[in-house]
């Protein structure tokens, strides 16, 4: 009985390496089947290699890599029937950032040249070009959830404040004494501040919105009457002849999206107030 049952042990292990070894594909490693969900979404343009190029600064679930997000979803709609040719290569945000000033022929979004001269990036608009503005964006304070949120910089003292690693908070808070804690993604950042593990959080507004319903959590305390900036989300560009025709061209495209159907339709798609985040057809 023991010699059956070492048998067929034998038979069994011999087997398993057998499936094994046909598994095995030709670079070596084992080819297994995954239930994972495997990415479908298409690119978020098609790139065209002789095309203005565009980097687009990946922050988290509303401007993600793999061209999902409401960012993502915002720019082709104002790129997509665009006659220009358009690379939009979607990179982290510091990346994007180091190889927009490195490369002076490209261009950066969303940002605007008024924005990068508020924190510091640059010292001068010389050499920048901005196309109009695409989204009205408004960055607040938010408080944990019961609480009442700040009013002004002096409520933000000697507080600990999570906010997005690479963005201009530390400027628009200066006169606030409160420790910053910077944070690579924006939903790691609504957590710390649920989880109690900072005192504040800043975001802008319509983003805060979309990571809060993805936890299936209500938007956290702010007071709209404290907004640390109020600015337009546009595409930021090296000033040269090709980049010129391109924001010509994308302005006058812009302007008729924004008379269309097209912009009010995404507003309502995402849940938007179309009056407080698009801005008017002619700037």
């Amino acid at each position: 009985m023991k010699k059956t049952s070492l048998t067929w042990t034998i038979a069994i292990l011999l087997g398993a390496a057998a499936v094994m070894l046909f598994l095995k594909g030709q670079s070596g490693n084992i080819i297994a089947p995954t239930n994972q969900p495997q990415d479908t979404k298409p690119l978020p343009l098609e790139a065209a290699e002789d095309g203005v190029k565009i980097y687009g600064t990946a922050w988290g679930m509303t401007l993600s890599e793999d061209g999902s997000g409401f960012y993502n979803e915002l720019i082709r709609l104002f790129l997509n029937g665009l006659e220009t040719p358009v690379q939009y290569d979607i990179l982290p945000y510091r990346r994007a950032k180091a190889l927009f000033y490195r490369d002076t022929e490209s261009c950066l979004y969303p940002s605007n040249i008024n924005l990068l001269m508020d924190g510091g990036e640059i010292s001068s608009a010389e050499g920048l070009i901005d196309t109009r503005g695409i989204l009205n964006v408004k960055v607040y304070v938010f408080s944990p959830p019961g609480t009442v949120p700040p009013a002004s910089a002096h409520d933000v003292d000697h507080r600990s404040v999570a906010y997005a690693m690479g963005s201009r908070v530390p400027f628009f808070l200066r006169g606030a004494n409160a420790d910053f804690i910077a944070v690579a993604n924006e939903s790691d950042k609504a957590r710390m501040l649920l989880s109690g593990r900072v005192d504040l959080m800043t975001a802008a507004m319509p983003d805060a919105k979309f990571v809060f319903e993805a936890m299936q959590k209500p938007l956290p305390p702010l007071n709209p009457e404290y907004e640390l900036n109020n600015t337009l989300a546009r595409v930021t560009c090296h000033d040269t002849p090709k980049n010129r025709a391109f924001v010509a061209a994308f302005n006058s495209h812009a302007m008729a999206v924004l008379e269309g159907d097209k912009a009010q339709a995404l507003m309502l798609e995402n849940r938007l107030d179309a009056a407080s985040y698009l801005p008017p057809p002619k700037p």
